[in-house]
């Protein structure tokens, strides 16, 4: 479960799998890839953001649960975020084959989460590594030219090649009371009333 930071560890264990699995090739250097605004990559060849986010509805619902750490206690069910992330290319590339050299870049991230849908434990960042046995679930996205301009805010229309996908965590709720005393037997005492009805 993850704590008020998953959403950046989120990021981050991305961006750990990317490194991994991107250099030496398309990417010479695990320092040019990062979290970063796609218009300002700097001396990033790759770079991930977070360009929005909504809370999931769970069959679950909402409400209060018994506490895993504390028996006398109940905390409030964890909030489902799903994080949608966009992946730009930005080669330092000469002209001529900057346009093919992000083609692979952006090709072999596609390879990537068609192979490993799943960030597996072992990038994990922070609070989301906590349970080594589950990863962090990935889903791409179709996205046109235009919303991707969009979202760069990009009005020529001309966006940097990109991918997005979308990441699913979990932020656990810091909101816990005490668990009400529950009634354990109940004691029931009959009165004859024929017997009553007699004496009197």
């Amino acid at each position: 479960m993850g704590s008020s930071n998953a959403i950046a560890e989120a990021g981050i264990s991305l961006v750990n799998m990317l490194k991994k699995n991107m250099t030496p090739e398309p990417i010479a250097s695990p320092e040019s890839i990062g979290l970063c605004l796609p218009t300002e990559p700097e001396d990033f060849q790759l770079t991930v953001w977070m360009y929005n986010f909504e809370e999931q509805n769970t069959m679950s619902g909402s409400g209060f649960r018994p506490d895993p750490a504390d028996p006398s206690r109940e905390r409030f069910s964890p909030m489902q975020l799903k994080l949608y992330m966009l992946i730009t290319a930005h080669s330092k590339a000469p002209p001529q084959i900057r346009a093919a050299d992000e083609y692979r870049i952006i090709g072999r991230v596609m390879q990537l989460m068609r192979d490993m849908p799943v960030i597996e434990p072992e990038y994990l960042e922070g609070s989301l590594a906590g349970d080594s046995s589950r990863g962090l679930m990935m889903e791409p996205l179709k996205l046109a030219p235009e919303e991707i301009a969009k979202i760069m805010n990009n009005p020529s229309g001309n966006p940097k090649m990109s991918f997005a996908l979308t990441l699913s965590v979990s932020i656990e709720s810091n909101l816990t009371r005490s668990v009400e005393p529950r009634v354990g037997d109940a004691h029931i005492r009959l009165t004859q009333l024929n017997q009553t009805r007699k004496q009197g």
